[in-house]
């Protein structure tokens, strides 16, 4: 049983680094920093290693190599190779596949926090070779980290996600930005026009004076269509803010004579454009048959 006690220390000190690796690596690195700048106490701790980033991550990968290693050649001189295998195979499966996908612990924070200093200090002098090492073997061999995002779906999904995080600190109301600014172009014209009967036109023969400026106050409409006739097409737009109690003379003298349309299938993002290469506030929206079914306002 003595000539175990080695095997078994070099096994326990490789799940040891699994474990440790886990720790400092469970919580990005820039959030461990905020953490640590409001006075986590663990987090302040664990920052101290963790601030080393590759170096760290190389330096725990090497000692959890060789660790593993030297308790499997010692297990193999004490016991039969098939045993020995048998022994530290499954061992090893939970070092490195289980382990890391486990939450991390109170002990296991505690222990990292402990040993910070003892690695910082050892990270400041292996710091540049290990650093080097790393960046290195990232450049040939490693595959560059990928968001997991192919598509807006994807960026939706992390957004609901986001939201139901238990710790989540990003305000509904900027999730709900976000959300509403990937869904932009999935929208149609046609969703958010004012319809036709929520509409009021004037006759551009129709003379300005405190009867037509309190009727378009009442329609609470900043900007009002200008037919040529009843049911003739339109002429222009009026702007309700450009009247005052002097305004005088004929509808057509004051108003804007110049109309643009948008079709009812036309994208959000189509419109916009149009807002802004016309600088024009007020569309009128037709459908397939030219027909005229509302406004969309800026």
């Amino acid at each position: 049983m003595t000539n175990l006690f080695y095997p078994i220390l070099f096994l326990a000190l490789a799940v040891l680094g699994m474990v440790l690796k886990k720790t400092y690596y469970a919580i990005p690195i820039r959030e461990l920093k905020r953490r640590a700048q409001q006075k986590n106490e663990d987090a302040k701790k664990l920052y101290r290693a963790a601030a080393y980033e590759n170096s760290l991550k190389s330096l725990l990968w090497l000692f959890t190599g060789l660790m593993s290693a030297l308790s499997l050649i010692l297990f193999a001189r004490q016991l039969p190779i098939w045993l020995s295998v048998l022994i530290v195979g499954p061992i090893l499966w939970i070092v490195f596949s289980l382990i890391p996908a486990t939450r991390t612990t109170l002990v296991g924070t505690k222990l990292a926090g402990f040993l910070s200093p003892f690695l910082s200090w050892l990270l400041n002098y292996l710091h540049p070779i290990l650093d080097r090492a790393a960046s290195l073997v990232e450049s040939k061999y490693i595959t560059p980290k990928h968001t997991g995002l192919y598509e807006r779906e994807d960026v939706l999904e992390l957004i609901q996600m986001q939201q139901n995080q238990n710790d989540n600190r990003i305000q509904d109301e900027e999730l709900d930005i976000l959300n509403r600014t990937l869904n932009f172009n999935t929208y149609k014209v046609r969703d958010i026009l004012t319809p036709r009967t929520h509409v009021k036109a004037i006759l551009e023969d129709d003379t300005v004076g405190p009867v037509l400026i309190d009727e378009l106050h009442k329609s609470a409409q900043d900007f009002v269509l200008v037919r040529e006739s009843k049911k003739g097409p339109f002429v222009g737009t009026l702007e309700y803010d450009s009247l005052d109690l002097s305004s005088s003379g004929k509808v057509k003298d004051l108003m804007e004579p110049t109309v643009y349309y948008l079709h009812e299938n036309d994208s959000l993002s189509e419109a916009l454009h149009a807002f802004f290469v016309t600088n024009h506030p007020i569309f009128i929206v037709v459908n397939s048959f030219e027909e005229y079914i509302g406004i969309r306002c800026v």
